[in-house]
């Protein structure tokens, strides 16, 4: 199963609207070399072998023989885990691996956010244009991703450009950090899909509301529903899918 439906909120033209809505299914699938976990990658589910085998050819890790047996959530492969430590295989918007760790690790590092952060929806609608107004650089090729805080008032605080969304977030939150700024006052905006791995970035830094132009993934909302943060995708004007603590969306 690839996608499955979800409860929303849907706001258009100043009304909002209980609805549902159908999102794509992100789930971990742990990579165990000889027994020993050595990598989670999120993915929507099927093809999980395709996916090994091009992975470890991507990687020169492995060939396909070396894949031993495919479970529900995990693939077990003959190959010494230290050829992972050697590659340092880390997360990369080609690859999808989010790191050599469980979900569930990644969870307990992860604390709620407890701010009391909100923002109108009427001012989220108006951020996709001011953040496309702020990128010179895609301006000028049209090939980059973007990530941005905005305070609850709609002020465009720093804005970071990368070809990756990953790259992206990580270097607003390394800027952000850097500076000295309270990350539970803010926004966080990004130009392309909303999937877990992003999602775990801003509970991290402790951003109470991630909006974005495009669609949310399953295990996204499910980490946002958890930790207390405000998930919204499709922000386009005055319309917008509330996905998760629809109160601070007011």
């Amino acid at each position: 199963m690839m996608q499955r439906e979800v409860a929303i909120e849907r706001g258009e033209a100043g009304t909002r609207r209980a609805d549902r809505d159908r999102v794509v299914i992100e789930a971990p699938l742990q990579l165990r070399a000889r027994g020993a976990p050595v990598a989670t990658i999120m993915r929507t589910p099927g093809a999980d072998l395709e996916l090994v085998r091009g992975l470890l050819h991507a990687e020169s890790i492995a060939g396909a023989g070396a894949i031993a047996q495919a479970g529900e959530d995990a693939v077990e492969i003959d190959v010494d885990p230290a050829a992972f430590a050697r590659r340092g295989l880390l997360a990369s918007a080609a690859c999808g691996v989010c790191g050599r760790v469980a979900i569930a690790d990644l969870e307990q590092r992860a604390r709620e956010v407890a701010a009391d952060t909100r923002i109108a929806a009427v001012v989220l609608g108006e951020l996709p244009g001011k953040l496309a107004a702020a990128q010179q650089v895609f301006r000028d090729t049209g090939g980059l991703h973007a990530a941005a805080l905005f305070t609850p008032a709609g002020a465009l605080v720093e804005l970071r450009e990368d070809v990756g969304r990953h790259n992206a977030v990580d270097k607003l939150a390394g800027w952000a950090l850097g500076a000295g700024i309270t990350p539970a006052d803010h926004a966080l905006l990004l130009s392309g899909r909303a999937g877990y791995e992003l999602v775990q970035k801003a509970v991290m830094l402790g951003v109470p509301i991630v909006a974005s132009v495009s669609a949310p993934s399953s295990l996204a909302i499910e980490l946002a529903e958890r930790f207390n943060v405000a998930l919204v995708g499709f922000v386009r004007g005055d319309r917008l899918n509330i996905y998760s603590h629809a109160w601070r969306i007011t």
